[in-house]
């Protein structure tokens, strides 16, 4: 049996606080790796989060944006699935975004009950100013990995990933 101590340190002033692994863990179980993951996806959320209230975005919104610069016409189910959000929380989102003129659901020609989401001009605008910043942030999450590396870090996350999809079917 493997006994597992943790503490939470505080971070600098205003920042969240982190979860440490003291000792007793062991290196093969794979815990480490997964409070590792945990870090790293809680420090990337809080820097896009940051990043995104600089130019008058949240987080949602930012993502939604990056969504649509992927591929525009999509149906807002397509929208749901690739943020892994529910329905509900796509279209309060982009009802908000299309007040504000940053994105418009177009009615889908060949099906009038189903709406396509694009980006205005002023949502392609706005994104580009996160340009920048986004990829320094890339640069720094990624930038000490050589590129079979990545592949490789890709490869075994998408391996992680269909192991709990193949999961949530049985």
């Amino acid at each position: 049996m493997v006994i597992y101590w943790f503490r939470i340190e505080p971070m600098e002033p205003g920042r969240k606080t982190r979860l440490r692994v003291l000792r007793g863990y062991d290196e093969d179980c794979g815990h480490v790796a997964v409070l590792a993951m945990i870090r790293i996806v809680r420090s990337f959320t809080e820097e896009t989060t940051r990043m995104a209230r600089e130019h008058g975005l949240n987080l949602p919104r930012l993502e939604v944006l990056l969504c649509l610069s992927d591929g525009e016409g999509i149906s807002q189910q397509e929208l749901s699935e690739r943020l892994l959000v529910t329905k509900g929380n796509v279209c309060m989102t982009l009802q908000a975004m299309e007040a504000e003129g940053l994105v418009e659901r177009r009615t889908d020609a060949a099906d009038q009950r189903a709406h396509r989401l694009y980006m205005t001009d002023a949502g392609r605008q706005r994104l580009a100013k996160t340009k920048p910043e986004r990829e320094a942030l890339m640069a720094r999450t990624l930038g000490g990995l050589s590129s079979d590396e990545y592949r490789t870090l890709r490869k075994l996350l998408a391996r992680i990933e269909q192991t709990f999809d193949d999961a949530s079917n049985e």
